[in-house]
């Protein structure tokens, strides 16, 4: 199929923006804000549209790691922290592995935080340091100097006298920062527009298989939110993908539904870790926070040409045949096999996984209590039956 993976990128990557606003305070816009500078920057010195292609795509994912890093180093809400913890260059680098960039280029995301003079956490320097992680970590600075309230002229001046960015991009980025339209677009209500006019329009053929490589990168960051759902998305994309074998789906469709299951919880990205991991009882606003999860993963989903279906069947994984779901309230009328079968799968996943309010059900316990869901008419009973036929022998002594 025809992909603009960029446009994949761009539609995905606005949640890494809800991710840092959890986690850190006052932080909006970030990646974007940064791909965008990096960006003009790339323009100036007249890179080709795949290698502007590819700048704006680092640019978009370079903190892509730093959901783990921080919950790893207990530095929440604080944003300087996060960006002194070498932990989210690391993670972000295994992270982006298999991305499909027109040219792959080592430790770009790695070294995003090197400074020129050698005193960055790696300690390279210079010409040493990937040119695009030159850019990056100069556009970056530049973002989080506007995000903290500075004026053009206190950060022109800031990024003018550091001895830490590479003096040639120092001197692009003055230049293009000279007009006023430059800091406008930077303004909240226009960075996204500004970075798609910029973004070069590249198509590309890509199938389904090979298009899972950017949803792989999004259910690692979906799984690392919360050290209690460490696996969660992972292990719903493995069992999904053995039951689509069982099933006997045509290879589209099993990656198609390999892709859902790895965004199913997308929209988790938008809900507070203080509501995602607490222990007790949760009230009746934390409840319908929880609940607007999958409204979310539809909104971002159903926004990248080719991934409609892949939206409905992520986006439905909480609906119930009675029609008692969220966040829709879809009826068995309304609810496909497919949807169905990820529904299925969560709930299974879930129950034989620890949770912060009890511990992971062994198997037969688990298929109990999704038969007696299944008596209510809340899921599908011959899934269920299939889903027991198929794990049990897996779980033989559960």
């Amino acid at each position: 199929m025809d992909f603009n993976v960029n446009g994949l990128l761009n539609s995905l990557s606005y949640t890494l923006d809800y991710v840092e606003k959890d986690l850190i305070s006052n932080v909006t816009n970030h990646g974007r804000r940064v791909a965008y500078i990096a960006a003009r920057i790339g323009e100036k010195i007249n890179l080709s549209d795949t290698e502007l292609f590819d700048l704006i795509s680092y640019s978009l994912l370079h903190d892509n790691g730093v959901t783990k890093s921080l919950i790893q180093a207990n530095c929440s809400k604080d944003y300087l922290k996060a960006e002194l913890n070498r932990m989210h260059c690391v993670e972000g680098e295994k992270n982006i592995n298999f991305f499909p960039f027109f040219q792959k280029i080592p430790n770009v995301i790695l070294y995003h935080h090197e400074h020129y003079d050698g005193s960055g956490f790696f300690g390279i320097s210079g010409e040493e340091i990937p040119m695009f992680a030159r850019i990056i970590g100069l556009a970056d600075s530049v973002a989080i100097y506007f995000s903290e309230g500075r004026n053009s002229s206190k950060i022109e001046s800031d990024i003018k006298t550091a001895q830490i960015f590479d003096r040639n991009f120092v001197d692009v980025f003055l230049e293009v920062s000279r007009n006023i339209e430059f800091w406008l677009n930077m303004d909240d209500n226009f960075v996204f527009q500004a970075l798609r006019s910029i973004t070069p329009s590249v198509h590309r053929e890509f199938s389904y298989k090979q298009m899972r490589t950017v949803s792989k990168i999004f259910s690692n960051i979906i799984d690392a939110k919360s050290p209690f759902t460490g696996s969660h998305s992972r292990g719903i994309s493995e069992k999904t993908g053995i039951l689509c074998d069982f099933y006997e789906f045509d290879r589209e469709t099993y990656w198609k539904m390999r892709i859902a299951a790895d965004l199913h919880d997308l929209g988790k990205l938008m809900v507070p870790n203080e509501i995602l991991d607490k222990p007790g009882t949760l009230n009746a606003a934390e409840i319908a926070v929880i609940q607007s999860h999958p409204f979310f993963t539809r909104k971002t989903l159903e926004e990248i040409t080719g991934f409609e279906e892949i939206a409905d069947w992520a986006a439905n994984h909480h609906e119930k045949l009675n029609g008692k779901g969220y966040p829709y309230g879809f009826d068995e009328n309304r609810l496909d096999f497919n949807s169905r079968l990820l529904c299925c799968v969560d709930i299974y996943q879930a129950l034989t996984e620890n949770r912060p309010y009890r511990a992971a059900m062994p198997h037969h316990k688990a298929v109990a209590l999704m038969r007696n869901m299944s008596d209510h008419n809340l899921i599908d009973a011959s899934i269920v039956e299939d889903i027991n036929s198929v794990f049990q022998p897996v779980f033989v002594n559960a």
